[in-house]
C-alpha cells in the first residue's frame, strides 16, 4: 500500500512515518504539512495513493473538511482515510465520512497494525503474515512492548503476574508496576502460553506460577492471592464458572475448600 501522512507538526509526521516503516507492505510516499500540500501531491503524483493518514486539527483547511472535499469531488479516486488526532470529539464526523479508522495520538504500533489490516480488507489486498497481526497461535508471545514516557518498554512475558481488562484494553501487571496496552484481553489470552496463563474471570488473566493462595470469597467464588505478602481483598477474582478448570490445573484439597 502507498500512503501519505498529513500533519502540520513535523515530529508527528516523522513518528508516524517511522511506525509505518516497520509495517510490511506499506510505503510512505509523501509527508505533507497541510491539507493543500496533500491536494497538490494527489493531483500531481503518478503514484496512486491508497491510504492517507490525516490529522484533523490543522491551520486552514482541516482534516475533516479535506476528507469531505475528497468525498464530494474525487469519487472513486480518493484515498482511504485514517484520521489521526489527539482529541476524541471528532470521532462521529470521522466515521460519517467512511474513514477506515480513527487513531488517537500517540499512535501505538500494535494499534496501527489493526488499522492497516482494516485498510487491506477495504482495498481487497492480501493480508500480511499472521505474525504482523499477532495472530500466530502456534508461537506464543515471549515479550510485548508498552508505551512509557514516549518510548516503548519491552516486557518479557514471564514478568507478567496478571492482566486486567480496562475499558476494552489490557493492563499488564508486573512486579515493577502496571502498564496499559492497546491489546484486548482476548488477544492476550489467545497469544499467551496456556501452560502458564489462565483466564480466571471475564476481566482477568493470571499467571499460574504467581498464585500463592486461593481464598474463598462467598457465593462459590474465590480470590487468587498473588505473591507471598498479598492480601485477600487485593486478590484476583476467580469466577465460579472457572473454578473447576482451575482445580484441574492446580488440584485443591477438599478438606480446605
Amino acid at each position: 500500500m502507498y500512503a501519505i501522512v498529513v500533519d502540520d507538526e513535523e515530529p508527528a509526521r516523522e513518528e508516524l512515518s517511522w511506525l509505518l516503516s516497520q509495517c510490511d507492505g506499506v510505503q510512505v510516499v509523501e509527508q505533507c504539512s497541510s491539507a493543500q500540500q496533500a491536494i497538490e501531491h494527489l493531483n500531481s503524483s503518478d503514484c496512486d495513493v491508497d491510504l492517507c493518514f490525516l490529522d484533523i486539527d490543522m491551520p486552514g483547511l482541516d482534516g475533516v473538511r479535506l476528507a469531505e472535499s475528497w468525498r464530494d469531488n474525487r469519487a472513486d479516486e480518493k484515498p482511504l482515510v485514517v484520521f489521526v488526532t489527539a482529541y476524541e470529539e471528532h470521532a462521529v464526523d470521522a466515521f460519517s465520512l467512511d474513514a477506515v479508522d480513527y487513531l488517537l495520538k500517540p499512535v501505538r504500533l500494535a494499534r496501527l497494525h489493526r488499522t492497516l489490516h482494516r485498510a487491506r480488507r477495504r482495498l481487497g489486498k492480501s493480508t500480511p503474515p499472521a505474525t504482523e497481526l499477532g495472530d500466530d497461535s502456534s508461537s506464543p508471545l515471549e515479550r510485548i512492548s508498552v508505551e512509557e514516557l514516549g518510548e516503548y518498554r519491552v516486557i518479557a512475558v514471564d514478568q507478567i503476574l496478571w492482566i486486567e481488562a480496562d475499558e476494552g484494553f489490557a493492563t499488564v501487571h508486573t512486579c515493577d508496576g502496571a502498564y496499559l496496552t492497546d491489546f484486548s484481553l482476548k488477544f492476550m489470552e489467545e497469544n499467551l502460553d496456556s501452560e502458564y496463563f489462565f483466564r480466571c474471570h471475564r476481566s482477568y488473566i493470571v499467571r499460574l506460577d504467581a498464585i500463592t493462595r486461593i481464598a474463598p470469597w462467598g457465593a462459590g467464588t474465590y480470590r487468587l492471592v498473588i505473591g507471598e505478602g498479598g492480601e485477600e481483598e487485593d486478590g484476583i477474582p476467580l469466577a465460579r464458572s472457572r473454578a473447576a478448570d482451575l482445580k484441574a490445573r492446580i488440584p485443591w484439597s477438599a478438606n480446605v475448600l
